[in-house]
């Protein structure tokens, strides 16, 4: 077992709060991104509803793995978005976007910085949103990019 995994399994980390206070419900969304020449993400929603939802989308405009993984909580928040969600804790396994969110440090790379402005344009329409790194073996939307 990778020591980054025993440590979250020991003693899980809280989620950072980007917006709001938390609400007694809140909807569940693992992100993640991939690149191998062509961008995908993947999104992962469980609802306060009885439903759940998946989310695999391609892009061809991405130059790395990194603007994946930006792009892959983006489409997590409008995901919840369209389905009604107002409050969310999002996952996603990519520490440097995580501590970007979370120390609010816009990216210098132009792609990665259109990420940041827009997810954080996003979140005032929701009333709250934490966000926290999970280790990749934890990150269930990662499975969707093998189906």
């Amino acid at each position: 077992m990778r020591p980054a995994l025993a440590n979250f399994l020991r003693n899980p980390s809280p989620f950072s709060l980007l917006k709001g206070t938390r609400p007694p419900k809140v909807a569940h969304v693992q992100t993640d991104g991939s690149f191998k020449g062509i961008s995908r993400t993947a999104v992962i929603l469980r609802t306060t509803k009885p439903e759940d939802f998946a989310l695999r989308t391609t892009y061809f405009d991405h130059m790395n793995s990194g603007h994946s993984e930006w792009c892959s909580v983006l489409d997590g928040i409008l995901l919840a978005k369209r389905k009604d969600q107002g409050s969310l804790e999002l996952e996603n396994d990519c520490l440097g976007v995580i501590q970007a969110l979370t120390r609010k440090r816009q990216p210098r790379d132009e792609l990665s910085a259109y990420f940041y402005t827009t997810i954080y344009r996003e979140l005032k329409e929701l009333d709250h949103c934490g966000i926290r790194w999970i280790p990749r073996e934890l990150n269930k939307a990662d499975d969707l990019f093998r189906r």
